[in-house]
């Protein structure tokens, strides 16, 4: 152990006019400020070898860092598209809604007016009937036990093809109420054409009374017995009875024959008349327009007559028909 005691002296000699500095360290003092420098610069080298490590890995995980942000964002971006497309999906899908609503709203105007004028009641519409519908449906599944199950989220991809097939729906419907609305409109004319043709078309009884004394066609005179041609049919009744207008139409004729006695001629549309004989009274007069019910006199026994009754001919672009088959209807079911 003795170079531990050994000294060495360090001479510091700043100029030429300094004093010399000397320092005096025992080898053990040497050894260990040399083992200090030593340890300093392996702990130096060390350290900087690790901050190179961490540098290189910080800037590794700040690339990936950056990746992943740029790929966040590309994601991000592409969900607020795909997001503002379902909105705007779903905003066309509501304006088809409301649209689909209006057309079906004009559909169901136009089942009631068709049902108004072929007289037949308007009952519920086919919307109520559908709300109606639901709220059965929805009582339904109460009654049979009702229902339920786990709630679980709907996928973008899900809820995507959802859109899709309500969209397909919608312009399925939207073709079909196209074709429904001129289709509907088009039988709402032959409605209104076949509505004027039957108000113009005898198809009511002339009279309160359904008692038919004598038919049309060959027969037995009541005052000659002897077989003739009888032009219209008898219907019995009692003097003062109302006599109808079969149907719209103008009186042409009101007056008096030897034969058919107060009598009125009513013309028709399609080359149609109806001819009303016997009356005890006249009310309606010539060139007086007459709604089908109208009264036009009152049932007699005037002219070639053996009781009251009304004589009744409908004639058909000048040819004497049966009235029997125009006698569909009573005048309160018109």
């Amino acid at each position: 152990m003795k170079w531990r005691n050994r000294k060495f002296t360090f001479m510091v000699i700043p100029d030429a006019n300094s004093t010399v500095k000397r320092f005096h360290l025992s080898a053990a003092a040497l050894a260990a400020a040399t083992g200090f420098v030593l340890a300093l610069i392996v702990f130096c080298v060390t350290a900087f070898l690790l901050y190179r490590n961490n540098v290189d890995q910080i800037g590794q995980l700040k690339q990936e860092l950056a990746v992943a942000t740029e790929d966040y964002e590309k994601t991000l971006e592409n969900k607020n598209v795909h997001i503002s497309e379902l909105q705007t999906d779903l905003a066309d899908l509501s304006e088809q809604a409301k649209s689909m609503v209006t057309r079906m709203k004009d559909i169901d105007d136009l089942e009631s007016q068709l049902k108004e004028m072929v007289g037949i009641d308007a009952g519920p519409s086919s919307q109520s009937r559908k709300a109606s519908g639901a709220e059965d449906d929805a009582e339904q599944f109460a009654m049979d036990g009702g229902t339920g199950g786990e709630e679980l989220p709907v996928s973008e991809s899900e809820m995507a093809r959802l859109v899709d097939q309500t969209r397909e729906n919608f312009e399925s419907l939207d073709e079909q109420i196209e074709t429904m609305v001129p289709q509907l409109e088009l039988t709402k004319e032959a409605v209104v054409k076949q509505l004027q043709l039957l108000a113009v078309t005898p198809t009511i009884w002339p009279t309160d009374s359904r008692r038919v004394t004598s038919t049309f066609g060959i027969r037995k005179d009541p005052f000659t017995r002897r077989a003739t041609y009888h032009a219209g049919i008898d219907i019995g009744g009692t003097t003062g009875d109302p006599i109808y207008s079969a149907a719209d139409g103008t009186v042409v004729e009101a007056g008096r024959s030897s034969s058919h006695g107060l009598n009125v001629l009513i013309n028709h549309s399609n080359g149609v008349q109806t001819h009303y004989s016997h009356m005890s009274k006249i009310i309606a007069s010539v060139g007086s327009k007459v709604r089908k019910g109208d009264i036009i006199g009152e049932l007699g026994s005037t002219g070639r007559s053996t009781g009251p009754h009304l004589h009744y001919e409908v004639i058909v672009k000048g040819e004497h028909v049966d009235p029997e088959p125009y006698l569909k209807a009573t005048r309160r079911s018109q």
